[in-house]
């Protein structure tokens, strides 16, 4: 078993989660190594181990991995919730992972904004672009059989990296945005409560996330 640390802040942002989750739930051992001031970030940056800039890193026997989408298939891989022997269905985890990015970054942008410009664009995000996403994966889900899972019929990194984002999303954490935006979406709902409900993701919460 390779030597694998994964560096992030000290926070429960999806592109971490979905990594350490994987890796945890798959038994798979992993220093979770968390910067917890700006300093430390800044000095993990500089330190040259990121070399875009940013995290999530993972180092694996010394060498470097970066980019969310490639550690969490690698993450995945080793904990057993990316498929190995189906491209399709893999390819389908994909297409869920980087829609994840795609609405992750579509919110990045409007923390530059100021207060009136972000406001307005918030909107739009509750109005026209999150309902978009969030009625094709409705459809995902179905066509993949409805069965509780985005892809396959059992939990995969596609599930975890979802349910933290819209954890994110619907936390009320992010100002403008509708607390109850999965409501109008069975599928997507009851996936992100049961993958909340999993016994050692709850101990991991437990462990790991800010005390409410």
């Amino acid at each position: 078993m390779p030597v694998i640390k994964l560096h992030y802040s000290d926070f429960p942002f999806w592109r971490a989660e979905v990594c350490r989750l994987a890796l945890h739930l798959g038994n798979v051992p992993f220093e979770d190594v968390r910067t917890k001031t700006p300093e430390e970030r800044a000095a993990f940056i500089k330190s040259g181990k990121a070399p875009f800039g940013q995290t999530p890193v993972l180092e694996v026997d010394g060498k470097i991995i970066a980019q969310t989408g490639a550690i969490a298939r690698y993450c995945g891989k080793l904990g057993g919730f990316y498929p190995r022997d189906d491209d399709f269905l893999a390819a389908k985890v994909d297409e869920i992972i980087d829609t994840a990015t795609d609405m992750t970054v579509a919110v990045g942008k409007t923390f530059r904004m100021e207060v009136k410009e972000k406001t307005v664009a918030r909107e739009q995000l509750a109005i026209v672009t999150f309902p978009m996403y969030l009625k094709a994966l409705e459809k995902i889900m179905t066509e993949n059989g409805s069965t509780g899972f985005y892809v396959g019929d059992k939990m995969t990194i596609a599930d975890i990296a979802m349910w933290r984002m819209f954890g994110w999303l619907t936390g009320g954490i992010v100002d403008g945005l509708p607390t109850t935006m999965l409501e109008s979406y069975p599928q997507l709902l009851h996936n992100f409560n049961t993958t909340g409900q999993h016994p050692e993701i709850v101990e991991w919460m437990a462990k790991h996330y800010p005390k409410a």
